[in-house]
């Protein structure tokens, strides 16, 4: 049983026996009215998995993947495969606040005596009262929801914690509740503590916490992590199907999914379908390695045609950069700064000069700012034609971070070495505005105009249909 079984592929898995026995979960699946689909058979082999002396593999387990792709279900119809099949099996389980974790065990418990209509024969009991539910089994199994306290944990034993819907506690709720939740375990040989949730807002946490754990490869932890990268295009339908194990299972519709997008806006929909990074605006947008890769020591020959222009200025209009994108026949991209400098004042010249010489390449800005004050300087000199001058949409703009952030990620983007695009690749973050993914100069006071620049550059370029040269027709001869 691997990953690569499945359409849908985890950006992070550890692996675990194929001879791992997954019949208990399949059992109870069936009395909860679901079957595994295939990342809850990962979720099921994931847990279960031993070691050669029969404890499990992984005593400490964290578990991501988008909403509705069965994530709960699954770990759900683990653990009740357990206290069916184990004797005296005790879980205790939390959620992001009390209601909410007795609202699921509620749940949960409906649909077991939905499954076991008969009291008599019921191999369980279903307690709601005092504000307490618990589900306890005929052989002492016991299933009870608490707070997400300490103190709730506190004086009691289990065999296994489930702490759901992580994503939601910040850092001092996670080190209260792993201080009070840890001794609970201290003395079960079969322990195990399973975190699961969509992706937290901020880089802190119970779940992020444990996320960054097991993608380092922490010992006895075990991590099955459906996710998008940080530079993945979140509007690739084809990303939708690598990632969101809910439409590659036919659990749910592609047309669903566009809706979710529709309404509930880019980042929304990047978080909770595709488990998005929270974004820090200290976290680099562009991996260094990456860029290396596409990086030579000279500076570029520039074509005579078919090529693109764009500039950017820094809010404060203390430096400006000016950059050149083409791709070849070949569909090759490259991005080349042609100048960088102090002030904004000599930009309006050089970019006139760029429309007098190029006439027909487009030079592309985002008109804001110092942006639309160099534009507007052109538009009064009568000498010079704007008319290939193309002021880009916010939604161009993130297109263009788009195609540079997968070119630079394929490791295709041709660029040289350039010391005001290396430094500006290495400040600039991600943020966003509605929709759309833009660059960020992070924490720093960078200038990332070049950045900018180029990326808007490779934008025009990448819709611009590729054309020969002209050559002058010779003449006929008879």
């Amino acid at each position: 049983m691997t990953a690569e079984t499945f359409t849908a592929i985890p950006r992070h898995i550890s692996p675990y026996p194929e001879s791992t026995d997954v019949t208990e979960a399949q059992k109870a699946a069936e009395a909860m009215g679901i079957s595994l689909l295939p990342q809850g058979l990962q979720v099921a082999g994931l847990l279960n998995a031993t070691n050669d002396e029969g404890y499990p593999l992984y005593p400490e387990a964290v578990i991501q993947m988008g909403r509705r792709a069965t994530k709960t279900s699954s770990i759900q119809a683990t653990l009740l495969g357990r206290c069916f099949s184990i004797p005296g099996y005790r879980i205790i389980s939390t959620a992001q606040t009390g209601t909410l974790s007795q609202q699921f065990l509620a749940e949960l418990g409906s649909q077991l005596e939905a499954a076991y209509p008969d009291e008599e024969t019921r191999p369980f009991r279903f307690y709601k009262s005092n504000g307490s539910i618990r589900i306890v089994w005929d052989n002492g199994s016991q299933w009870r929801a608490v707070k997400p306290q300490a103190s709730a944990f506190r004086g009691s034993y289990a065999d296994c914690i489930l702490m759901d819907e992580a994503g939601e506690y910040d850092a001092k709720t996670t080190e209260d509740l792993l201080a009070g939740a840890m001794p609970v375990l201290a003395t079960r040989p079969n322990a195990q503590l399973i975190v699961t949730g969509t992706p937290p807002r901020t880089r802190e946490g119970l779940l992020w916490q444990y996320l960054q754990a097991g993608r380092k490869g922490t010992e006895d932890l075990g991590i099955l992590d459906y996710s998008m990268e940080p530079t993945d295009d979140a509007t690739d339908e084809a990303l939708w199907w690598k990632v969101y194990p809910g439409l590659a299972s036919g659990l749910v519709s592609l047309k669903f999914l566009r809706k979710a997008l529709e309404t509930q806006g880019l980042l929304s929909f990047s978080r909770e379908f595709l488990c998005l990074d929270p974004v820090a605006s200290s976290l680099r947008a562009i991996s260094e390695e990456d860029w290396a890769a596409g990086q030579v020591p000279d500076m570029l020959e520039i074509p005579s045609d078919n090529i693109s222009i764009a500039f950017d200025t820094t809010p404060s209009g203390d430096a400006g950069a000016v950059a050149v994108a083409w791709y070849t026949p070949e569909g090759l991209p490259h991005v080349q700064i042609l100048e960088h400098k102090g002030g904004i004042n000599w930009l309006p010249a050089y970019i006139g000069k760029l429309l007098t010489e190029h006439r027909g390449t487009e030079i592309g800005f985002d008109s804001i700012g110092n942006n639309l004050s160099v534009f507007q300087t052109l538009q009064r000199n009568r000498r010079i034609s704007t008319h290939n001058l193309r002021s880009m949409t916010m939604k161009e703009v993130a297109s263009g971070v788009s195609f540079m952030t997968m070119h630079v990620s394929d490791r295709a983007l041709v660029h040289a070495v350039d010391p005001s695009l290396d430094r500006a690749v290495e400040a600039a973050a991600f943020r966003y505005s509605g929709d759309s993914r833009l660059w960020s100069r992070g924490n720093s006071n960078e200038d990332i105009s070049p950045l900018i620049a180029a990326s808007n550059a490779l934008y025009i370029a990448a819709g611009k249909r590729h054309r020969e040269p002209y050559k002058k027709r010779e003449a006929l001869t008879f």
